[in-house]
């Protein structure tokens, strides 16, 4: 059509995301200016540490929750057709990066990960009889709206 795109930041690791779904690639390679994904900001936490390896489903919610290493649409189309991803150090080659696959191989730590978006809080709410409840999410929502919150789904 001709119109003029601006993906923002990480934009290029959702092009070449697409791009091996559409190639059926054996592995989409991703190069940042980081060594792969940390347990957290690294620049906040001296002591994050490389993750050798991560599920899709890990790097998805890390990224949509505030990770900046991955823009957040760049796992679906890989995970769709199960292709692997690297995420690797342009300028740090020999590092080994984190391979995001189906499974991972860091699967015995306890929290994976830890990432944040300022100014947002995330809460649940639960209890008993509220299963089936009529109109009770409604009734959140409406709370929200006169309060004036946006409601992140």
């Amino acid at each position: 059509k001709g119109e003029l795109v601006v993906l923002g930041r990480n934009g290029s690791d959702y092009s070449a995301a697409v791009l091996a779904a559409c190639l059926r690639a054996d592995c989409c390679e991703i190069l940042t200016d980081v060594d792969g994904v940390y347990t957290c900001d690294p620049r906040q936490v001296p002591d994050a540490r490389l993750l050798k390896s991560m599920s899709y489903q890990e790097a998805m919610e890390l990224s949509y929750f505030g990770a900046k290493v991955l823009h957040p649409r760049t796992i679906t189309p890989i995970a769709q057709f199960q292709i692997p991803c690297l995420i690797k150090n342009t300028g740090n080659p020999q590092a080994p990066g984190t391979l995001i696959g189906a499974s991972s191989d860091d699967d015995n730590l306890p929290v994976k990960g830890i990432s944040n978006l300022n100014n947002m809080a995330m809460f649940s709410v639960s209890g008993p009889g509220m299963k089936g409840m009529i109109g009770m999410a409604a009734r959140v929502f409406a709370a929200m709206s006169r309060a004036g919150i946006s409601v992140v789904l």
